[in-house]
């Protein structure tokens, strides 16, 4: 069911980056960088990695990636081009060099993952695994015909470990807490450089709803990249490289 706030419309680009007021929540994959078969294989290119740190530095910081990986998975996509990293939607957070973390006890999500390689190994599941430490991915984009069975499996082992669900874009996370998206940007617009700054977040999944709604109870706007779907999002982009021109964009006085 759609949340009173989501529709489906027709959405037209973004009004230009303003690198003096606004502040920005980019997600990763899918928006800033295309999807591939493993998150392993994602890496940012020399040119995005350049552009973002250009931009953080035009933004006086006020740039920050929040993503479902952790925050030593978007440093290894990004080559540690950023300072400011949520990572697994919000349960992790850096603003500076060190990572915080929300959650201590990892053994639940330990024993998801036991329980799913055995499943796998049984072939009782046919799913690619992505350990995160505080939470347990199963990627069904190889298999897409298999996303029901995936989904009950995942329901299963979340019950079994008390662990909380968030569906994305071929994926299945069983993960430890409550955090999401809408969290890493309350943490960050608390604080400087994004204190005082109009939000903007960028984001492509269902999962960036809730960074969506975020920005815009702090009176920030969002953009959703891809194809149109229900969001609370204003405006949209096609595809990542739309995002990596209106970025760049942003940089020309």
């Amino acid at each position: 069911m759609l949340q009173q706030d989501e529709k489906t419309r027709a959405l037209s680009p973004p009004p230009p980056l303003d690198v003096r007021q606004h502040a920005l929540f980019l997600d990763l994959d899918g928006t800033l960088v295309d999807f591939a078969a493993h998150p392993e294989q994602v890496v940012a290119s020399g040119d995005l990695r350049l552009l973002l740190q250009q931009l953080a530095h035009a933004m006086n910081g006020a740039l920050a990636i929040i993503t479902g990986r952790t925050v030593a998975s978007a440093d290894a996509v990004l080559d540690g081009a950023l300072v400011h990293v949520a990572g697994v939607h919000g349960a992790e957070h850096r603003a500076g060099k060190t990572t915080e973390r929300s959650f201590s006890d990892l053994s639940p999500v330990a024993a998801a993952v036991a329980d799913a390689t055995a499943l796998i190994a049984n072939g009782a599941l046919d799913a690619d695994i992505e350990d995160k430490g505080a939470a347990l991915v199963l990627h069904y984009r190889r298999v897409p015909q298999f996303a029901d069975a995936v989904r009950r499996a995942a329901g299963e082992l979340a019950q079994r470990h008390g662990l909380n669900i968030l569906e994305g874009k071929m994926v299945v996370e069983l993960k430890l807490g409550q955090r999401t998206k809408a969290n890493a940007v309350a943490d960050f617009m608390s604080a400087q450089p994004f204190s005082g700054r109009t939000p903007i977040a960028i984001g492509d999944d269902i999962t960036d709803e809730d960074a969506f709604r975020a920005v815009k109870e702090h009176g920030g706007d969002a953009i959703l990249v891809g194809e149109a779907r229900a969001t609370v999002a204003a405006w949209r982009l096609p595809d990542t490289q739309a995002v990596s021109a209106w970025l760049q964009a942003g940089l020309t006085p």
